[in-house]
Formats: C-alpha cells, sequence, structure tokens
C-alpha cells in the first residue's frame, strides 16, 4: 500500500492561546510522524491568515497528499477551506477533548470539536473529501491510522494497472467492466494481454530452471494426482505471469481462466491464480476486473490475503453459506493443520483429467465480504455484509468456507439477488466494515450494507 505524504496544520485563533498548547503541539507531531508517512511539518501554530499562506506554499512544494488539520483550539473559519481548495488535497478534521469541565463556570479552553463541526460543513457543501478524528493522542491516531488507510488506498488506484489477460470468460456478463469510468472514478487502467503472449512467454521458459517459481507453486502444499509434466507445466506459467507483470507493470490480475486454457497449454490455471494471489498480487477469476480491484482494497484494509469466491450453497436452518472457487484460493488462508493439495481440476472436460487446482478448506475467522459492481444509474456501488467463518470440513472439492450469519441468510440472499449483484464475492479476514464504509463515502459510491 502506499505511503503517503501528509500536512500537518496546526490551527489556533489567536484569542484561544494559551500555556498547554505547544506541549500538545509538539507530542502531537511526534504521534502524527509515529504512523510510517511522511509528515511536513510547517514549524509553528498557524494562528493568521498570513500563516496559513505560508503554510499552504510549503505543502505545494512538498505535493502532499493529505492536509491533516489539527483542531488544537478554535480557528480561523476560512483557513481550512481555502488551504483545501488551493492544494486540492483530501483533509482529515483531527479534533481534541476539552478539558472536563468544572464548577462554577470556566471558560472553555480549546472548542476544538466545535471547529470540526464547523469546518465539516463547508466541506460537505462543497463536496470536498474529508474524515474525522477525534479523542486524546492514543485515541486519535489510532483512528487516524485506520482512515489513512483509506486515503492510501485512494492514492493506489491513481495509476493503478489490471492485467486482463483474455477477456472475460464466455456468458458471464457479471465480469464485464467499463474502461472509461474505471479510469475517470479511479484512475484505474486496465492493460489487455492475449492468452497467447502469456502461453508463448511460458513455451519459451521450457526447460529452464525456474527455482523460485517452483517455490511459490509449491509453498505449503504437496502436489496430489497431478503428474510431474503438469507441476513442471504450471511452474513454467507461473513464472510468465511474473515476467509480463514486470513487462506491463502489472498490480492485479483478472484471468480467463476457461474454456481455452487446458487446450493452449494442457492445464487450467487455477491454483496459479492462488499462488499469483498469495506472492504475487490479488488475481481474480474468470476475467473480473472488478474483483481484482475489491481484492487489492480486502487487502490493504484487512493486511491479509483475500479469497474470491462464488456463494454456492445457504442453508436456512443454520444461517449459514458456503462460498467456493474451484482451485484458486491462496495456501496461506488454509484452515490450520490441514495440508493443501495441489490435484486435477474438478471441473476441466468432466473433472479429474487435467490440472492444476488446490484443494483445502479455508481458515476460520471473522471475515467481511464484499463486492464491487456498477448501478443502474451508470456509477459505481459497493455491497459489504459480515459474518463468521468457521471450521470447515473438505465438503466440496477445491476451496469451501462456511460462514455464518447473525441474521436469516435468506433475507441476505434476497437482498443479494433483487438488488442484482454479481455472483463474484471478495471475502477478507477481519472487520474491515470501517474501511468500506469509509471508501465509499470518500469516493461518493453508493454503498449496500446488508
Amino acid at each position: 500500500m502506499k505511503t503517503l505524504k501528509l500536512g500537518y496544520l496546526p490551527l489556533c485563533k489567536g484569542s484561544w492561546v494559551n500555556d498547554r498548547l505547544g506541549k500538545e503541539l509538539k507530542d502531537s507531531l511526534a504521534a502524527l510522524k509515529s504512523l510510517g508517512h511522511e509528515v511536513v511539518d510547517c514549524g509553528k501554530l498557524i494562528i493568521s491568515d498570513t500563516d496559513a499562506d505560508e503554510a499552504c506554499a510549503l505543502f505545494e512544494k512538498a505535493n502532499i497528499d493529505v492536509l491533516v488539520v489539527h483542531h488544537l483550539a478554535f480557528p480561523l473559519g476560512a483557513i481550512t477551506p481555502s488551504l483545501a481548495r488551493r492544494l486540492g488535497v483530501p483533509v482529515i478534521l483531527w479534533s481534541t477533548p476539552e478539558q472536563p469541565y468544572r464548577t462554577p463556570a470556566y471558560r472553555l479552553e480549546a472548542n476544538s470539536f466545535c471547529a470540526s463541526n464547523m469546518t465539516a460543513n463547508h466541506l460537505w457543501r462543497v463536496n470536498h473529501p474529508f474524515a474525522f478524528v477525534y479523542g486524546n493522542i492514543d485515541q486519535a491516531m489510532a483512528e487516524m491510522k485506520e482512515e489513512l488507510k483509506v486515503f492510501a488506498s485512494i492514492k493506489q488506484l491513481k495509476g493503478f494497472r489490471v492485467g486482463s489477460v483474455g477477456g472475460r470468460v464466455p456468458g458471464f456478463f457479471t465480469s464485464t467492466f467499463n474502461e472509461m469510468l474505471l479510469r475517470e472514478k479511479f484512475g484505474v487502467e486496465v492493460e489487455n494481454i492475449t492468452m497467447l503472449e502469456l502461453v508463448d512467454t511460458a513455451r519459451a521458459l521450457k526447460g529452464k530452471d525456474l527455482p523460485e517459481a517452483r517455490k511459490d507453486v509449491l509453498d505449503n502444499a504437496k502436489q496430489g494426482d497431478i503428474t510431474d509434466e503438469e507441476l513442471n507445466l504450471a511452474v513454467e506459467l507461473y513464472a510468465a505471469f511474473c515476467q509480463l507483470r514486470k513487462k506491463y507493470r502489472i498490480d492485479a490480475w483478472a484471468v480467463r481462466c476457461w474454456p481455452e486454457f487446458s487446450d493452449l497449454y494442457g492445464i487450467g490455471v487455477c491454483h496459479l491464480l492462488g499462488c499469483l494471489t498469495g506472492h504475487e498480487c490479488a488475481t481474480a477469476c474468470e476475467g473480473d476486473v472488478y474483483g481484482a480491484i475489491a481484492m487489492t482494497l480486502g487487502e490493504n484494509f484487512s493486511a491479509s490475503k483475500t479469497f474470491f469466491a462464488d456463494l454456492v450453497i445457504f442453508d436456512e436452518k443454520e444461517n449459514s453459506a458456503i462460498f467456493w472457487h474451484c482451485g484458486a484460493a491462496p495456501t496461506c488462508l488454509s484452515r490450520p493443520g490441514f495440508q493443501p493439495c495441489i490435484r486435477k481440476h474438478p471441473v476441466i472436460d468432466g473433472g479429474g483429467k487435467k490440472g492444476v487446482a488446490v484443494e483445502f478448506p479455508l481458515k476460520p475467522g471473522k471475515v467481511t465480504i464484499c463486492r464491487l459492481g456498477e448501478n443502474r444509474d451508470g456509477g459505481f456501488r459497493l455491497m459489504m455484509f459480515s459474518g463468521e467463518a468457521v471450521e470447515t470440513e473438505q465438503c466440496l472439492r477445491s476451496n469451501p468456507l462456511k460462514v455464518m450469519f447473525k441474521g436469516k441468510v435468506r433475507d441476505l440472499i434476497n437482498k443479494i439477488v433483487y438488488n442484482g449483484f454479481e455472483h463474484h464475492y471478495v471475502v477478507s479476514y477481519g472487520d474491515i466494515a470501517h474501511h468500506l464504509r469509509e471508501f465509499a463515502r470518500i469516493m461518493n459510491i453508493e454503498l449496500l450494507e446488508f
């Protein structure tokens, strides 16, 4: 995920200056720097319009990504709206709690939240992207860290390149995408790569020693019923993906994984897509470009690899559903104590005829499930819901995961179906609902949370 350059703007109106601000400014700046992003400091408390103009010039020269407006006390109201417009970057409003009030009546020392409240109204009215954090330094930094993940992901998408190998699979209109809308909204670029170039690149590697590729393909997995020849083909094709990633500067993949691959090259690619997700970059099956982007967001927000899956079975009695795909999950998501196995594909040519797919149930844990797609009005929308993944048996070939829900699973299913969502889902481990909400809000995307 991208590192950000933060412009730190500590504000206070002259009539609100007090003795404690110097130490609070020093401690706050040190805490902000501890988050791992580059911080551009204006070097003093910003009290006047002249101070603000000097800070703006400094931030413009440094080309900051985010303006962190710290309301140490109540400021001149025009400073933040002016700098937000001139710098053209998103804003994080940071307010600190008031000192505990006491009787008899006393003068407010900061009025910090009121300042953020006022400024938020202006930014909202002009549709300028912003976020809000609040609390003492520890609490504020915890919130700041999570907000910065969202802004870093938004920055990452500007110039983000998805390698589309072969386009979408036949009849899967759920994998269609709007290339110009992607560029306009997120800055994402799509590089179209032919299956022929990928296969020719792999064949040119035949017989070469590819230890790193072999290591990734066999990572945490044993060789099952696939032949040595199929394993060698898998290693060469994986190495070809890695070569083309460098050639085209690819950040994520969307691959037309059937029906041609097994005839063109002799094997399927499912396990290789899981290897790419686990070691290189997020990789979506069946040519799903939006799926690859959602996988990347899930990785950024959860700090874990994601599972790209179909929802295939649901049980109304126990309010559960099984998410599954045919052998493309990264092995790092395997259920503890289970040995992933590289096997013949369960579907190609009727199943059990050609490699390669990986087989294991996924690990339990809190999960957040999302889908990025388009609405009828020609814009983007984001769906999400949460559940608890439970210990799953190898109830289906390849990669199953059972998820339990608190509400009625049939109600969830009806919402998915009647809202016309695509059939591919990104399963992320952990609770990343806040990040997804913030991403949708800041990017002005329709959000449906079930």
